[in-house]
C-alpha cells in the first residue's frame, strides 16, 4: 500500500503536465488568424494617378564664350528679366571689326572684278570672236571662187596660193580667238575671278560670324540666374559666362506602371505637391502622355505642365503628383490587394458568417489598386489573406474602407 501511494503522488504532476500540454495545442489548433477584410459595396470612384516627379523643364542654361578675349561690358545682373535677343555680355570687339571691315572691302574688289570681267571683257571677247568668224566665212568664199576661176583658167596658180593663204590666216585668227573666249569663261580668268569672290564670301562670312561671338545675347525670354565673368577678365571657349532660365511653364517628369495607361490622356488635371513644400497643392495638367514603354521597368513617361507663375518652383525639386484620370460611379470595387492571383485566374476569400471560403472570381483591374467585381455578390464580406491559409484558421479583423 505504502508503494502504491508513492507512485501515485509522482504521476499527478505529471497527469497535470500532459493535461496542460493538450490544452495549449488544442486552443492553437482552433485559434483563429484574424486578417483585414473588405464590405464589398457600390461606391465613386475618383481614381487617380499617384506618382513621384521630378521638376525637369525649362532646365537653366549655362551659356559660354565662342571666341577668346576681354570682357569688355556686362550689360546685365543676377535677377534681371531678359528679351529674346537682348545683349547680355560683350568682349572687346575692335579686331573683329577690323577683319571685318577688311573683308567686306576684299568682297567688294572681288565683285567689281568679276562684274567688269563679266560684262566688258566678255563681251568684247565675244565680239571679236564673231568678227573674225565673219572673216573666216568671207575667206572661205573667196577661196571656193579662186578655185573654180584658176579651173577654168582665168587666173594664175599664185593668185590661187594668196586666197588659201589668207584663208589660213582667218581659220588660224578664229580659231585661236574661240580657244580664248572659252578659255576665258570657264577654266581661265573668269574662273579664277569667280573663285576670289567665292574666298572674298567665305572670309566675309567666318569675319562676320566672329564678330557676332564677342556678343553674348540671350537665346529667348528669360531671367538671368548668375553671371559668371566681369569686365576686363580674360576669357577663352570654356568659360561659362552666364546662367539663364526660359521663360516657360514649369514640366514635371513621373514614371507611372503601364497598366494606367488606359486612363490617361493630354489635358487631365493634375495636382503637385512639392517635398519642400508638402502643405501646398499647385494645379496642373498633363502635357504629354508616353508613346512608348519602358521594357525593364514596365513604366511609361507623363509630363505634367504648372501653368502659373509659381515661384516656390524651382528646377529639380522633387515631390509626388496627383491625376484624376476618371470617374467611376457606384461600382462593385475592391482594393486590389484582396484579389490573389494564381495560374492566370484570380481567387479571393469569402466570409460566410462562419468559415472562410476561397473563390475564383472575374474582376477588371482598375489601375493598380483598384478591381472591379464582376460576379461577386454586394454586400460580400472579402478577406486579405494568402492563397496557402487555412480556411478555418481566417476570420475578419479590421475592417478596410474606401479611402477614395
Amino acid at each position: 500500500m505504502k508503494k502504491s501511494k508513492g507512485w501515485t503522488k509522482k504521476t499527478i504532476p505529471l497527469l497535470f503536465l500532459a493535461l496542460g500540454l493538450a490544452f495549449f495545442v488544442t486552443r492553437n489548433a482552433l485559434k483563429k488568424t484574424k486578417v483585414d477584410f473588405y464590405v464589398l459595396k457600390p461606391i465613386t470612384i475618383n481614381y487617380t494617378v499617384l506618382a513621384n516627379c521630378t521638376v525637369d523643364y525649362p532646365k537653366p542654361l549655362d551659356m559660354t564664350f565662342l571666341e577668346e578675349g576681354i570682357v569688355q561690358v556686362v550689360q546685365v545682373r543676377d535677377g534681371d528679366h531678359v528679351r529674346k535677343g537682348q545683349g547680355l555680355i560683350q568682349l572687346d570687339d575692335f579686331e573683329a571689326k577690323r577683319n571685318l571691315t577688311m573683308a567686306t572691302d576684299s568682297l567688294k574688289a572681288s565683285r567689281l572684278k568679276l562684274k567688269n570681267a563679266r560684262e566688258e571683257i566678255l563681251p568684247n571677247l565675244q565680239e571679236k570672236l564673231k568678227e573674225y568668224e565673219v572673216n573666216l566665212a568671207q575667206a572661205e568664199q573667196m577661196l571656193q571662187r579662186y578655185r573654180n576661176i584658176e579651173a577654168a583658167g582665168g587666173i594664175s596658180k599664185a593668185e590661187l596660193e594668196k586666197a588659201e593663204k589668207e584663208y589660213q590666216v582667218a581659220l588660224s585668227q578664229y580659231n585661236q580667238q574661240k580657244l580664248e573666249v572659252e578659255s576665258f569663261s570657264k577654266s581661265g580668268q573668269l574662273a579664277d575671278l569667280e573663285a576670289q569672290v567665292s574666298i572674298a564670301q567665305a572670309q566675309y562670312e567666318l569675319a562676320t560670324r566672329r564678330l557676332e561671338n564677342t556678343r553674348i545675347t540671350a537665346p529667348f525670354d528669360g531671367l538671368v540666374l548668375k553671371v559668371h565673368v566681369q569686365v576686363g577678365q580674360k576669357v577663352n571657349p570654356n568659360t561659362k559666362a552666364i546662367t539663364i532660365l526660359e521663360n516657360a511653364s514649369w514640366q514635371l517628369v513621373l514614371n507611372v506602371d503601364q497598366r494606367e495607361l488606359p486612363f490617361l490622356r493630354a489635358g487631365l488635371p493634375a495636382q503637385v505637391m512639392l517635398d519642400a513644400y508638402p502643405d501646398r497643392k499647385i494645379k496642373g495638367r498633363v502635357a504629354y502622355v508616353c508613346t512608348e514603354v519602358d521594357k525593364e521597368r514596365n513604366t511609361c513617361e507623363l509630363r505634367v505642365e504648372i501653368g502659373d507663375d509659381i515661384p516656390i518652383v524651382k528646377y529639380g525639386m522633387a515631390g509626388k503628383a496627383e491625376i484624376l484620370a476618371a470617374e467611376f460611379k457606384d461600382v462593385l470595387a475592391l482594393p486590389s490587394r484582396f484579389v490573389k492571383k494564381k495560374a492566370g485566374k484570380n481567387y479571393v476569400w469569402l466570409w460566410d458568417g462562419n468559415r472562410a471560403q476561397l473563390l475564383d472570381v472575374k474582376v477588371k483591374e482598375l489601375g493598380e489598386r483598384w478591381a472591379l467585381a464582376e460576379n461577386i455578390p454586394a454586400l460580400a464580406v472579402i478577406l486579405n489573406a494568402d492563397l496557402d491559409m487555412s480556411p478555418a484558421k481566417l476570420k475578419p479583423g479590421q475592417e478596410v474602407h474606401p479611402s477614395w
